[in-house]
Parts: C-alpha cells; sequence; structure tokens
C-alpha cells in the first residue's frame, strides 16, 4: 500500500504545493459546494434536503475545480478588486466549459439559468458569477492557506494516505454515477420506441377534434415511428398541454407507479374508449394493420437511477424530454423522493 501511495502522490508538487493537499483541497471544495446545493440551493429549489450533485456521494467536482484553479491562479493577485474581476471570470469559463461539455456528452443540461437575468446560453449568469467571486477571495485569501497549514501539521503518510483514498472513492463513485446515467438512458431509450408504437396504434382511435390540433406532419413522423421514434419525442415536447392531455386519454400512455424495493416500475395501461370517434380518412389509412396487442415491457428504475432529477431541479434531457413530459417521470420521481 505504502508503495502505491508514493507512486500516486509522493514527492508530486503542483506550484509548490503536494499534489496529495491538492487531492484533499479538490475533496474538500466540493463537499462544501455539495453542502451548500443540498441545503441553501435545495430548500430554495424543493423546501427541503435534497442531495444533489452528479455523485452518489457528498461531492460536487465542480466546485472542487473551480476551488483549485482559483488558489493556482489567483493567489498571486495582490489587489482584492482585481482577485474578485478575475476569479468571477474564471469561474463563469469553467462552468460554461463544464456544462457545454456535458451537453454534448450526455445530451442533457444539468443547470439553467435561462430565468435569471444577465445569463450567457443559460449556463453562466452574472449573479453567480459575483458568488463564485467572492468564494474565490475567501479560497485564496482565507480559506487554503489554513487548510494547507492544516495539512502541513499532520504526519506525511496520513495526508498520503487519506488523498490516496479520497481519490480512489472519487473515480469509483464517477463510474458508478456514470452506469446510473447510462442505466437511467437505456431505459428511456425502451420507453420512446416503444412509446412510439403505442402512440402509432393509438391514434386510430383518437378523436377528430384531437386530431385537428395535430399537425399532418407530425402524424406522418409517428406513422412513421418504428423508423424515427426521435420524432415522435420531439413532437410530444411540442405539444401543447391541452394536446397532450388528450392524447395521454386516447393512447396508451406508460405511468410510473412505485414498487417499493425495486424503485418504479413502468406499466402500460390501455385506456377504454365507450364511444371512439371516427379518425380522419387519411390516418385511417396511414394507420391501417398497424394495431396489436403487445406485451407490456418491464422497464425498472431504482432510486439511484431517478436521483438525478431529484439533484437537479432544471435537469432536461434533451433526446427524451417528449417522453419525460408525456409520461410525467420527472413528477413522479420528485414525489418518489419527497415521501
Amino acid at each position: 500500500m505504502g508503495t502505491a501511495i508514493d507512486m500516486a502522490f509522493g514527492g508530486a508538487t503542483l506550484a509548490a504545493c503536494p499534489l496529495s493537499a491538492l487531492v484533499l483541497s479538490f475533496a474538500f471544495y466540493g463537499f462544501c459546494g455539495w453542502a451548500w446545493e443540498s441545503t441553501v440551493c435545495a430548500m430554495l429549489n424543493h423546501g427541503r434536503f435534497a442531495n444533489s450533485g452528479f455523485l452518489l456521494g457528498p461531492c460536487c467536482p465542480i466546485y472542487g475545480a473551480g476551488g483549485i484553479a482559483c488558489w493556482l491562479l489567483l493567489r498571486g493577485i495582490p489587489d482584492a478588486p482585481s482577485q474578485f474581476v478575475t476569479a468571477a471570470l474564471v469561474c463563469s469559463v469553467i462552468e460554461y466549459s463544464v456544462g457545454l461539455l456535458l451537453e454534448k456528452t450526455t445530451g442533457a443540461r444539468f443547470w439553467d439559468y435561462s430565468h435569471l437575468p444577465f445569463n450567457l446560453h443559460g449556463r453562466i449568469c452574472l449573479y453567480w458569477a459575483c458568488a463564485f467571486g467572492l468564494g474565490a477571495l475567501c479560497i485564496c485569501r482565507l480559506v487554503e492557506p489554513a487548510l494547507l497549514g492544516l495539512l502541513g501539521h499532520l504526519p506525511v503518510l496520513i495526508v498520503r494516505l487519506s488523498a490516496f483514498i479520497v481519490a480512489v472513492a472519487m473515480m469509483v463513485d464517477a463510474a458508478c454515477s456514470l452506469a446510473n446515467w447510462r442505466r437511467l438512458s437505456d431505459q428511456l431509450e425502451r420507453v420512446r420506441a416503444d412509446l412510439a408504437d403505442r402512440i402509432n396504434e393509438s391514434l386510430a382511435d383518437a378523436s377528430d377534434s384531437m386530431l385537428e390540433r395535430i399537425p399532418d406532419s407530425a402524424i406522418d413522423s409517428v406513422a412513421q415511428t418504428h423508423i424515427r421514434s426521435r420524432a415522435v419525442n420531439a413532437w410530444l415536447a411540442e405539444l401543447g398541454d391541452a394536446t397532450l392531455d388528450a392524447l395521454r386519454e386516447k393512447a396508451s400512455m406508460p405511468t410510473f407507479i412505485s414498487d417499493g424495493a425495486r424503485g418504479l416500475a413502468l406499466a402500460a395501461r390501455r385506456v377504454a374508449d365507450a364511444a371512439p370517434s371516427m379518425p380522419r380518412p387519411s390516418l385511417s389509412r396511414r394507420l391501417a394493420g398497424k394495431r396489436m396487442s403487445r406485451p407490456v415491457p418491464s422497464v425498472s428504475l431504482s432510486r439511484r437511477d431517478l436521483r438525478f432529477f431529484n439533484a437537479f431541479p432544471r435537469l432536461r434531457i434533451n433526446r427524451y424530454e417528449g417522453v419525460i413530459r408525456a409520461t410525467n417521470l420527472r413528477d413522479r420521481a420528485r414525489e418518489l423522493f419527497r415521501h
């Protein structure tokens, strides 16, 4: 064990600071960010505590990265105003870059400041830039010097061992969290494909009044859902609330129900139509022969899979947003954590 620790952190320095100390500082700032997001921000968004952040454990890596970056880049700036402005810019660049990277790699937006004034593409805003600038001032002038002084009084082996354990724990946590995200995406993909087929079947029984609200281009896309299920997702995301409610009454919309220890199970429930209206002839011809009785797919989603909706109040998974909206998955997931 000692050899592994020495290879990982022994003698390694960055800007004359031991790498082991920087790892522990990263974890400390990540924990502080997690505590802030899970208490103050969660109370404002949910009215209760919520385990925030992408990781399972108590750490928000973006806060750790921001804290370390500010210390390494800005500690040499002598006057506080310049340090504040530079810190706000550095933190904004980090936040914007991380947000853009996550959107490109996961197809999701985890935070959105579009509702706040002076925002840039919803990824950063003036309010949080100023807050991060003040935080960076505290880090550079008070927190990090005190933290490094404290670590300097501890035995070197204890510091290196702690840093090694923390680094391994965060890597394992990141791997598990990515696996949860991948599982959620895979299950939503199954739901999207099945929901596309079921809408295709059920629209034949839809009422004339509802169909009049749906453009022909959307119906054409629905008629080819076995090839282009993404068109259905985009269509569902753009539907008006009244049209979506009418569609839920006619189509076999999946619903998510609590299933005890197994988390949530997806169950499709067909709504009996006492007196179905005749569809438009063009739609009837396009859907002829499509309707059939198929078994209901079973999709299990655990609390760990669904915690992202609780951790990020403004989470939008763009590629599945229509399906999430149609099935009320976001609201049902939040209700699960509320209880």
